[in-house]
Order: structure tokens, then sequence, then C-alpha cells
């Protein structure tokens, strides 16, 4: 029994000298006086949030935030040709997908202009929110693992539609007729 009573009295005791936490003792804590610092949020690599770090570290965050059961192709913003296309077609063919451009709905500019919607990574703001592209709001687009920076370019009916270029960045089949994705995309606004 002694010697139980003495490796409790030590375990008391001891910590008092050696054990120090984020700089403080365990005298100081237990005096009350002691002000512990918060701790800083892990983000677990894969998340939204390491995504959104990887996006974006000086921002502070997102002031506006949606999230889309399905996204489809925006190729709007002006018209391309065969070499401004190139790097689309290695990609649909690398990754398996159709090739043959064609794209009825087209339109030869987006609301803030002419832009390449294979080079310029953007996404299309319902009328109702056109505050976003006045504010010229960063984008994270997240999904499939992966988190795309974007700009606000176009105005559309609703929320679920992106440039070729974030299809692209993002793995998905970027086709401008058919190509979507039938699952959660997030859309993060940073001013």
């Amino acid at each position: 029994m002694k010697p139980l009573i003495f490796l409790a009295a030590a375990m008391i005791t001891a910590p008092v000298f050696s054990f120090e936490l984020i700089g403080l003792s365990l005298k100081d804590i237990q005096g009350s006086n002691a002000v512990m610092a918060e701790p800083v949020p892990e983000m677990v690599p894969g998340s939204e949030d390491a995504l959104d770090g990887q996006f974006i570290s000086d921002k502070s965050a997102p002031f506006y935030t949606v999230t889309t059961a399905r996204t489809n192709v925006c190729s709007d913003g002006q018209k391309l040709s065969a070499a401004d296309k190139k790097p689309w077609v290695e990609y649909q063919r690398k990754n398996g997908f159709e090739t043959a451009w064609k794209d009825d709905s087209h339109q030869d500019e987006t609301a803030t202009g002419k832009v390449n919607a294979i080079e310029v990574p953007y996404v299309v703001v319902p009328r109702n929110h056109r505050e976003l592209l006045r504010k010229k709001a960063e984008v994270c687009v997240v999904a499939t693992g992966k988190c795309v920076k974007a700009e606000v370019r176009e105005i559309g009916p609703a929320f679920g539609e992106v440039s070729v270029a974030v299809m692209m960045g993002l793995g998905l089949n970027a086709h401008p007729d058919y190509g979507r994705h039938n699952g959660k995309v997030t859309y993060k606004f940073y001013k």
C-alpha cells in the first residue's frame, strides 16, 4: 500500500515543476490566473476547409456560400477557333469523353464581355444575385475533392453553371452540350 501512496504523491507534485502546456505550468493553470490560447483548428487533407486554405489563405471566411446538386457547362464568352479549342480536345480525349464541339446555345459574350471559357475559370450567377458580379467576388468551386479558383463573369437563370475551364479543373466532362456533374458542388464567394 505504501508504494501506491508514494506513486500517487509523485504524480501530483511532479508536474508542477516539469509539465508545461502552451507555455504555462500546471501551477499557473491551477492558480486560475492563466489564459489558455485557443487551439488552432486543424484542416483535414481533402476536406473543404483544407481546399479553401489551398485556394485563398489570405481571405476571411466566405461572405456567401451555396451548394447545388447538379452543375452544367457554360461555354459563353467568345467564338473559339480550333487553336482555342485544342486544350479542351486534348483534355476530353485523355479522359475518355466525347470530343466533338457543338454548342447551339453559345453566346459570343458574357455579362462582362469577351472571355475564353477554356482558359478562364468562371461561374454563372442568377439575375437576383447580380451583386456578386458587381462586387467582383472570387469564388472557390469545390467538388470531387478539388477546389478551383474562379471569377463571376456571367448572369443566368440559376446557380449551377460553370465555364469549361472550371469543369476541366475539377476533372469532369467539360463538353459544352452535355458536360455536367450530377453531384454536390459548393460555391464559396470571397470579397
